[in-house]
């Protein structure tokens, strides 16, 4: 059927109206969109990134609780206990050819590390997790022990945490490298930072108390309450704690207020069982009123930013892997 001049121009006209209506509408629409998710981000609920924050944290939990059992269970496994390991994993414990007591003796694993490996089955119904388990083991209970790292395979699903084979050893993070430390000034027992540095030790770790003698008033420092003892010397008379401190600079024998000093304290102490416990304490130091205090104790010493690092030799790392 033909159409004549006259509604062609109509249609004509009716379609770049469409078309010039529709792009403007197109621009408003889009608009609005971007206004409502500008308002949302400005006004609105924020992005909630805890939730899956917390259930990625829980997950990890549970798998790392999970590895640590299974690595325990299984280096302890003997052919009369093979039936534990089935709570673990699903193997045939014939196969296993396990001893008829302890491999080995072990202390308490830790986690070393736990990674998400990606998803799995149907629809990536589960997770996979690889987590590696460090432990203390050695063949007898009056042998060194030696750091050992496992691997564990852990698929994660709605049923819980199951293991996907057996345990194996792999290397660790690896021996590590030192650095110096950042304290080349010595301070000798009559400067008064010494002075103020020990009478802190004696009384922060000991019942001898008195912090409040040593530290500022905002250092939030009030000692732990006796866990340690002095050594004695051979007349039974108390020795210092601090067998040295040293500092990162010079000391003035008598600070200006709010001074800083950065300075290392060597300690050396008695436990609650007798035993020997050395120590470095790194501490900030204040001048208050034209007299050192400590203003807390620092969370790492300094370290050296003109040395180069000296790695470890992989020997130095006991390991037999």
């Amino acid at each position: 059927m033909k159409i004549n001049k006259t509604w062609q121009g109509r249609v004509g006209a009716s379609s770049s109206a469409l078309r010039r209506y529709g792009t403007i509408a197109l621009v408003v629409l889009a608009a609005i969109s971007g206004l409502n998710t500008m308002w949302d981000f400005v006004f609105g609920r924020p992005t909630d990134v805890v939730t899956p924050a917390r259930i990625i944290v829980n997950k990890s939990a549970v798998v790392s609780s999970f590895a640590e059992d299974y690595v325990t269970t299984w280096l302890t496994a003997t052919s009369s206990t093979s039936k534990s390991l089935k709570q673990f994993v699903s193997v045939n414990s014939a196969e296993l050819h396990l001893p008829t007591t302890p491999a080995v003796v072990i202390g308490s694993p830790t986690v070393v590390a736990v990674t998400a490996e990606g998803t799995a089955g149907k629809d990536d119904a589960a997770e996979v997790y690889s987590v590696v388990v460090g432990i203390n083991q050695r063949p007898y209970d009056a042998a060194a022990p030696i750091r050992a790292m496992y691997r564990v395979p852990v698929l994660w699903s709605k049923f819980g945490p199951r293991a996907t084979g057996l345990p194996y050893r792999v290397e660790g993070p690896g021996p590590g490298a030192d650095l110096a430390q950042a304290y080349p000034t010595p301070l000798t027992p009559t400067d008064p930072a010494y002075k103020v540095v020990s009478g802190f030790i004696t009384a922060y770790l000991t019942a001898a108390g008195g912090v409040e003698q040593y530290v500022t008033s905002d250092s939030m420092l009030t000692g732990l309450g006796g866990q340690y003892l002095a050594l004695k010397d051979s007349n039974g008379k108390d020795l210092p704690l601090v067998t040295g401190v040293s500092a990162a600079a010079a000391v003035p024998t008598q600070p200006a207020d709010g001074q800083i000093a950065q300075v290392l304290a060597a300690v050396t102490a008695v436990s609650s069982q007798y035993a020997n416990v050395s120590m470095t304490y790194p501490l900030t130091l204040r001048g208050v009123g034209g007299n050192w205090s400590v203003a807390g104790i620092n969370r790492a010493p300094l370290l050296s930013t003109d040395d180069d690092m000296v790695p470890v030799p992989a020997n130095a790392q006991q390991s037999t892997n």
